[in-house]
């Protein structure tokens, strides 16, 4: 299963789902140009280019040809839809589902991007999201380490939209946070319009950031869903 963050994080936001995922699943997080251990990278700005570097790592390493899954939370949802689209347009058959989680459907645009204001601005509205730490900002040489990268994601984030309605032919499992602030369960439900599969969703305990702060519960819904345990039963018709 090859995971995708939200703006802003790496890796490592999924550094304990191999331990609590056990063997049945090999969890292949995705290292983004300027985070954490590629910092010094230039970041990417561009979704269409993000994507094409991600199918390429994946593609050049012979690693489409066992069964996989995609998994995107929040920006990372429409990295999933847009790489979903790269293979079944290259005709590769071994995706059989992707997980968009705390994503809005890709036809609908951020109203209120932050990713072109001023730093101090930049920063206070970045806090909102997945609370920032001040000393972040105050330590300018970190700052200005940090920074490009989250514009970066962001920039990607709010200047999506695609409003071709292009259909994959694999599942989809949406997942949505209960106190969630930037999406309603009808925001989650218009993934349905993107799939000739099985359409799935399922609500998390949690805010935007579920992922973060209700891990387990999260786990086990993937869990479920990859591994097709009873999950018919359970969340088709929700």
């Amino acid at each position: 299963m090859f995971c995708f963050s939200y703006a802003g994080g790496g890796a490592s936001v999924f550094r304990s789902w191999q331990r609590k995922l056990g063997d049945q699943i090999c969890v292949c997080p995705a290292h983004y140009p300027g985070h954490e251990e590629r910092i010094l990278e230039e970041p990417i700005q561009d979704m269409e280019v993000l994507v094409t570097n991600i199918y390429e790592e994946i593609h050049n390493r012979d690693m489409d040809r066992s069964p996989f899954f995609l998994f995107g939370h929040s920006l990372g949802s429409r990295v999933a839809y847009e790489l979903a689209l790269r293979f079944e347009e290259a005709g590769i058959e071994n995706l059989i589902g992707i997980i968009v989680s705390a994503g809005r459907a890709p036809n609908r645009k951020e109203n209120h991007p932050i990713y072109h204001l001023p730093e101090a601005e930049f920063f206070t509205e970045l806090s909102k999201y997945n609370r920032t730490p001040i000393e972040l900002f105050e330590n300018k040489a970190l700052w200005n380490i940090f920074e490009p990268a989250l514009r970066a994601d962001f920039t990607i984030a709010e200047t999506y939209c695609d409003r071709r309605y292009r259909k994959l032919h694999v599942p989809i499992l949406a997942l949505r946070g209960t106190q969630d602030m930037e999406m309603t369960k009808e925001d989650l439900k218009e993934w349905k319009a993107y799939t000739m599969g099985n359409f799935y969703c399922a609500d998390i305990e949690g805010e935007h950031l579920f992922i973060d702060t209700n891990e387990d519960e999260v786990l086990k819904r993937i869990k479920e869903y990859v591994l097709r345990e009873e999950f018919e039963v359970l969340y088709a018709g929700e």
